[in-house]
């Protein structure tokens, strides 16, 4: 059961709407009474956001939508509605210059919102993304058509469009958020800067109102204005307008990425750190081994968190290396994790001197210098990691054995 706000990601919600199972009420409608009668009954249990008011299928389950084997019945053809849709399309020319460029219709069903655009002939290039059975009657409406879903990180690099539209998609999806999220990123590392006109059902009214019969199954998401707005904010998005159109009943948002140029050096940033990983591995293999052939005797100074881990990432057992000590004697008898070394008091070192004290956490090396020489351990050298390298404290052996 999904608990947190799939618009903004807070996770305080109040129960609002938890009615009756009810079936599939727009796609995949029974061909006969007796499928009718039959219909599967899914959950209805919807809560509100207590932050941002987006009202949402805490019980939803989006593989019980058979999206890609029929069609999602919405009719388009209304007067009110077809003007709606030409008024959309007169604001993409107009005010935003839908000319000669790349529109790409996410979830476009048979491409009449982006037929209206072509039959102007201003030299647009107009690509529909349709995985439902829709995408051959979005061919026929003249739409380049992918049968298949928009994914961001392939699409927005081999397409890079002036313009998304995504019309009546995002309430049907298990995780909207996520949804614009992963398309402000991509857009960020690739560079692309498309205006995105959205529209979604408004859920303001019904609320108002007091109706009841606008919460389906198929919408998991009902958005109200604000949660609309919300969603594109976090989602790494500046909203240039927002306002409710057809009396109301639905939301329409025109939004543009926000530039984050971190996003674009954070890859980079992560392949280069992975990479480092794996070399400092080897060096840190390959230093141990020395120490191990030198005959020198070695000891770990820290046991637990960050010393834990070093020993369990360059998989110092026991049984090779088995001196670690600590400077908590809260820490000391007990057992190092999977490594199996019992932790032993800085006392130890004094009654049983090492060669080689190695610090496995950078953050207290001072500290654990200053102890060493504060109780006068002897060692000939003190190593800790600088880097990729296990280097000499200071370039010093405190201990001066």
């Amino acid at each position: 059961m999904q608990t947190t706000c799939i618009a903004c990601g807070f996770h305080i919600t109040h129960e609002i709407y938890h009615g009756d199972n009810h079936p599939l009420s727009v796609l995949h409608l029974p061909r006969t009474k007796a499928q009718a009668r039959d219909a599967l009954k899914l959950p209805m249990n919807f809560r509100s956001c207590a932050r941002c008011g987006h009202i949402f299928n805490v019980e939803f389950d989006y593989y019980k939508i058979p999206y890609e084997d029929d069609s999602n019945l919405m009719y388009n053809k209304a007067r009110m509605w077809m003007k709606h849709m030409e008024g959309l399309v007169e604001e993409l020319v107009g005010k935003y210059d839908a000319k000669q460029k790349t529109l790409v219709d996410i979830g476009c069903g048979d491409g009449g919102f982006l037929k209206i655009l072509l039959e102007r002939n201003l030299g647009n290039r107009c690509i529909g993304f349709e995985p439902g059975v829709e995408a051959a009657n979005a061919a026929k409406n003249g739409l380049e058509v992918h049968k298949d879903y928009f994914i961001p990180e392939r699409d927005l690099k081999s397409i890079r469009p002036d313009f998304l539209i995504c019309r009546h998609v995002i309430e049907h999806l298990k995780s909207p958020l996520t949804f614009v999220s992963e398309i402000a990123y991509w857009c960020n590392v690739y560079d692309v800067f498309p205006l995105f006109l959205a529209e979604s059902p408004r859920i303001d009214n019904a609320i108002e109102q007091g109706r009841i019969n606008d919460f389906l199954y198929e919408h998991p998401s009902n958005f109200t204005q604000r949660s609309f707005q919300f969603m594109f904010e976090t989602g790494g998005w500046d909203v240039v307008d927002i306002r409710p159109a057809y009396g109301d009943e639905v939301v329409v948002a025109v939004t543009r990425p926000r530039r984050s140029e971190h996003l674009k050096a954070l890859p980079h940033t992560a392949k280069s750190y992975s990479d480092s990983l794996r070399k400092l591995k080897q060096n840190v293999g390959s230093a141990m081994a020395k120490l191990a052939d030198s005959g020198r005797s070695v000891a770990f100074w820290g046991a637990t968190g960050k010393g834990s881990a070093f020993l369990n990432i360059f998989d110092l057992f026991d049984h090779a290396w088995p001196v670690v000590v600590d400077s908590d004697y809260n820490k000391v008898g007990r057992f190092v994790p999977r490594t199996g070394q019992e932790i032993h008091p800085p006392e130890y070192l004094v009654e049983n001197p090492v060669d080689t004290i190695v610090i496995t956490t950078q953050w207290r090396a001072e500290d654990i210098a200053w102890e060493i020489q504060n109780r006068r351990i002897p060692c000939r050298e003190i190593l800790v990691l600088v880097g990729q390298e296990l280097q000499p404290l200071n370039g010093r052996g405190d201990g001066g054995r």
